[in-house]
């Protein structure tokens, strides 16, 4: 008797799972997907920003979107978004492990971006093989802190050029954003990395953006991992035919960016024509003492909150 019961409620339960499948496969193919990139050019319109999707339309796990153009809706428009082009991109929820994955084709390389349905506070970003010069940096930057650019009067400015070999990017961030409780990890390699001018304006930090010259960085890695807050063994190397430098340092993150305690190590060779185009940076690093160990480099040990450090 008991046996033919649970035939019979598995076979209901499998009728309904049937159907919902049939059902949830039905409105993915005809979902309206043209409908849906016509509002989302609208919703970009009253931003005063352009969009276009040549095409959207469900892939096997999910939806894909092809020739996605965006820029400012006219030269006029009060946006800091300026023209840039992606080739493709991909979106997939993972309902099993409450994921959500993006993929994208631009600057000649790909970006793949997950992070949880319901909430953000976890996500991992990893890009391989960009195109510096085709990425646009000041729409970044500004979605980082809007209110440092005072609407706009002080759009953020940075160009560059070398090849992002590889990027991987992954974060934890409590619900309160909470800085000292962060958990996480980054590794940086730019190839031929050529700063070429710019402007920038650091979040967590009340100065005005700085400019920035024109600098060879050349082969670039960085990498770190962050504990409870406590970034440890931050690494940062660069070598180029003008620059090569060293930093290692490990930073107690406070609620505020600027206030948390550093400890740095500097280490670097640089060029007199690089020290020249530096200007007032040029004599901050002239001023930094020579290694005991080779006169041809500087090195310094550095302490103190971000903000306010000071050379022991």
């Amino acid at each position: 008797m008991l046996k033919k019961y649970l035939q019979t409620v598995l076979r209901l339960l499998g009728y309904a799972a049937f159907t919902s499948f049939v059902f949830l496969l039905s409105l993915f193919f005809v979902f309206p997907y043209h409908s849906l990139s016509n509002y989302l050019s609208a919703q970009a319109k009253q931003a005063d920003i352009s969009l276009s999707i040549a095409s959207l339309k469900p892939s096997l796990f999910g939806i894909e979107a092809k020739g996605i153009y965006i820029g400012p809706l006219s030269p006029k428009a009060q946006t800091h978004i300026e023209a840039f082009y992606v080739d493709a991109l991909s979106i997939s929820p993972n309902p099993l492990l409450l994921k959500l994955k993006a993929h994208a084709k631009i600057a000649n390389g790909t970006i793949q971006f997950i992070t949880g349905i319901f909430s953000q506070n976890h996500f991992t970003a990893e890009a391989k093989n960009l195109d510096l010069s085709q990425i646009h940096f000041p729409a970044l930057l500004w979605l980082l802190s809007p209110e440092t650019y005072n609407q706009g009067t002080l759009t953020p400015k940075l160009e560059m050029e070398g090849v992002l070999t590889h990027a991987k990017i992954s974060f934890s961030v409590p619900p309160n954003q909470n800085l000292p409780e962060t958990n996480g990890e980054w590794h940086v390699e730019v190839e031929d990395f050529l700063l070429k001018q710019g402007s920038i304006a650091v979040p967590g930090f009340d100065f005005s953006p700085l400019d920035l010259p024109r600098v060879a960085f050349g082969n670039f890695k960085s990498s770190a991992s962050i504990k409870k807050g406590q970034i440890q063994n931050a690494q940062i190397k660069t070598q180029s035919n003008e620059l090569t430098c060293e930093v290692n340092a490990n930073i107690q993150l406070a609620k505020k960016l600027a206030y948390s305690e550093t400890n740095l190590s500097l280490r670097l060779q640089i060029q007199p024509e690089l020290l020249k185009r530096l200007g007032i940076y040029g004599g901050a690093v002239a001023a930094l003492p020579v290694d005991s160990k080779d006169a041809q480099w500087r090195s310094a040990q550095f302490s103190g909150q971000l903000s306010r450090l000071k050379m022991k």
